[in-house]
């Protein structure tokens, strides 16, 4: 078991159907985040591609799970001897998904994970919604999963990764500057509610007509931040310890006093029972 677990999370301004753009962005902060012994580099929603894009756009820079794109970031995460989690649309067929996806150190396709809680009217017109919450992978020893964005703000997705074993949760997003709150008080919550680490993160700037509020972090399974980022292009570094979850798990046995039976209203129906 390793103990320990150094990432990074990129927040940078988009560069909106630029593919080329957006891969050499990648390409710069690969090399950046080796050389700070980096071992998992985690960019914002759609950070390939960028997010807020018209329908024709959105169509044109969309990829496959496996083609040109994912050889591109194979031969970065190999080079840099990192794994990377990266944004995309993914074209299956005649669908389109808004999906992050992990490659390995070794350049090897670990996951990916569609989102499957889709924002607004403009994520609905985009995109199709997955359909699972994907386990946690293996990197380095630690248990990761993944969400996106809007996925995060409904507590069952990180429980049900909690239960899985996840020690972290990287939360790619693209998290407009009205919601700020999300960034700064639901993430920690969640965090500490299950008792591991969160890596969210965001873009910066403006992107066509959409402000982004920035304020990446990486929260601790306290609720603590280990790096938060304000509002500029920012690489955050910050060494993850499984001895921080043993710790807080011990003073606080959430995961110990849950009461399952308790609870299946929330997952069976859509709305509580007359009584509790």
């Amino acid at each position: 078991m390793t103990d320990a677990l150094t990432i990074a999370v990129l927040q940078h301004e988009s560069s909106p159907g630029n593919l080329s753009a957006n891969l050499q962005r990648l390409t710069d902060t690969a090399a950046q985040a080796a050389s700070q012994n980096v071992q998992l580099l985690v960019t914002p929603e759609t950070s390939l591609c960028g997010y807020n894009l018209s329908l024709e756009a959105n169509r044109r820079v969309a990829q496959p799970a496996q083609g040109d794109l994912s050889n591109a970031v194979s031969a970065l995460c190999k080079q840099n001897n990192l794994a990377i989690a990266y944004g995309f649309v993914e074209q299956d067929g005649s669908t389109y998904y808004n999906t992050v996806q992990i490659i390995d150190k070794t350049g090897k396709i670990l996951q990916r994970y569609r989102k499957s809680h889709l924002w607004g009217a403009m994520d609905k017109q985009l995109f199709t919604a997955g359909d699972a919450v994907m386990p946690p992978v293996n990197i380095d020893g630690w248990q990761v999963g993944m969400l996106i964005c809007y996925d995060v703000e409904f507590p069952e997705n990180a429980r049900t990764h909690a239960l899985a074993g996840a020690e972290l949760i990287i939360v790619p997003t693209a998290l407009a500057g009205d919601w700020h709150t999300v960034a700064d008080r639901v993430v920690p919550v969640r965090a500490y509610e299950n008792q591991l680490f969160i890596a969210y993160a965001n873009f910066c700037g403006v992107e066509n007509d959409c402000h982004y509020a920035g304020r990446s972090c990486i929260c601790g399974p306290d609720s603590e931040d280990l790096a938060r980022a304000q509002t500029e292009t920012t690489l955050l570094v910050a060494t993850l310890n499984k001895s921080d979850i043993e710790s807080i798990r011990k003073e606080i046995p959430y995961h110990q006093d849950r009461l399952p039976s308790l609870y299946q209203a929330i997952t069976s129906k859509r709305s509580l029972p007359d009584h509790y």
